[in-house]
């Protein structure tokens, strides 16, 4: 528990009555009507209070949290909201033109269609930079400077033509068709975000980093850029390694030949065998045949999984970023170090594969993703018992209702996962980190 001194405060929550009366009064300031009066809010929590569809053009929330509030189709054209906490916050179609958003903290939030056309993002003092303790709600006055974050965030077809967000923090946000003409995002981070499909014509984006970043049909023409600008792993619509076109056979002829290598026990056909291919250009693989198949460090990302049968398959450093894999035979697989950043895993059969010996016996083989990247991953309702996730990134990841009986979680990086309703008897975690369920 955090320790109050006289520098702390905590921030006085605001009633819905009290804001509808300030909404009430700041709209007849906007329309000159006598007893009007434009709307100054600051440093009050307004948490999961409602503005929905309100016209606030011109107000000043200066310092306010606004965690799991609803703005969503409201006007905040022009409006200061300085430091704001907008965690969690639902922003659906909201007008935030020419605002003034320095230092805001937006993580984790629905900004589906908004309109930040002109807003300044530039750092600035931030109340969650002065947070102390997030579950006592205590407080520090000496606020330090920090930059406007967006990181987990739904951005998807936001408008942010000629935003300043020099530094601002977009790490793993989705910003699927979003337009940022002419956008200032100079040392801006977008590490696993996803652009596909973007437009950041003429923005500049010198020294900004854009590692692990999706940008399938982002459109860059005319970027100013520079030689600190990252682009490591960035997947985009360019082929990596050799495509599956280029192969002696097609992907066809080569999975028939697999499937009759699995049916005789390896004594006909031949087994699929693969390394730095693009499997992106091929057939629909969904419900395909790839048991014991090996493709490492092969590109599947984006492609439709669904249904396909990879028991005891070998796919080490291969990327499957935003993967369908709902309903996937998954066991006894191995995924070490591969890429799974949004991949779907729902419903998915990752259980140990019991294998059969040429004497008779068995043993059971257990799926490893050991050092795999599943930021963000979803495993809803998936069968994980004694999986091996040890070391592996799964910040974010979703396991609502999951079975994880005897898997091994150890070093996992577990900030923001979700385990509502998952089985974890018996799973292992690092002292302390035990999730609750």
């Amino acid at each position: 528990m955090a320790t109050k001194t006289e520098d702390d405060f905590t921030l006085a929550p605001m009633t819905q009555a009290e804001l509808n009366d300030i909404i009430r009064k700041h709209q007849m300031f906007l329309t000159a009507r006598p007893g009007g009066a434009r709307a100054v809010v600051r440093d009050r929590d307004l948490t999961k209070l409602t503005f929905v569809g309100q016209n606030l053009s011109q107000s000043d929330f200066t310092g306010c949290i606004m965690c799991e509030t609803d703005l969503s189709g409201a006007n905040f054209e022009s409006a200061t909201l300085f430091g704001c906490d907008f965690t969690g916050a639902r922003l659906v179609k909201t007008r935030l033109q020419r605002a003034d958003m320095r230092g805001a903290d937006i993580g984790e939030a629905n900004l589906t269609m908004a309109d930040m056309t002109g807003a300044d993002l530039r750092q600035g003092r931030t109340v969650l930079k002065r947070k102390l303790n997030k579950e006592d709600d205590i407080y520090s006055q000496k606020a330090e400077a920090g930059v406007v974050q967006f990181a987990g965030s739904d951005l998807s077809g936001a408008v942010l033509n000629s935003t300043t967000a020099i530094n601002s923090d977009f790490s793993d946000a989705v910003l699927e068709n979003a337009k940022l003409q002419g956008a200032n995002l100079q040392g801006a981070i977008m590490r696993g975000t996803d652009l596909s499909g973007a437009d950041l014509t003429g923005s500049d984006i010198r020294d900004a980093d854009f590692s692990y970043a999706t940008m399938t049909g982002a459109d860059l023409k005319d970027t100013e850029q520079t030689a600190g600008t990252k682009f490591e792993l960035v997947l985009t619509g360019d082929t990596v390694g050799t495509d599956v076109d280029e192969m002696p056979l097609s992907l066809d002829e080569m999975i028939i030949q697999h499937v009759h290598w699995v049916a005789t026990a390896g004594r006909q056909g031949q087994q699929l065998t693969l390394e730095g291919i693009d499997m992106r250009h091929g057939i629909n693989l969904s419900s395909e045949r790839f048991t014991a198949a090996k493709a490492v460090k092969c590109t599947f990302a984006e492609m439709d999984l669904r249904s396909i049968e990879m028991q005891g398959a070998v796919l080490d450093e291969s990327d499957f970023r935003k993967c369908q894999l709902q309903s996937a035979d998954l066991r006894g697989v191995r995924m070490r170090g591969a890429l799974l950043m949004r991949a779907d895993f729902s419903r998915a059969n990752l259980q140990p594969l019991n294998i059969t010996r040429p004497d008779g016996t068995s043993y059971l083989f257990a799926s490893k993703l050991d050092n795999a990247a599943l930021r963000h991953a979803k495993f809803m309702g998936a069968r994980l018992n004694e999986v091996s996730l040890s070391n592996a990134d799964l910040a974010w990841a979703d396991f609502t209702n999951a079975d994880l009986r005897g898997a091994d979680l150890r070093g996992a990086d577990l900030r923001g996962a979700k385990f509502e309703g998952a089985v974890i008897d018996e799973a292992q975690f690092d002292e302390g980190k035990k999730p609750r369920t």
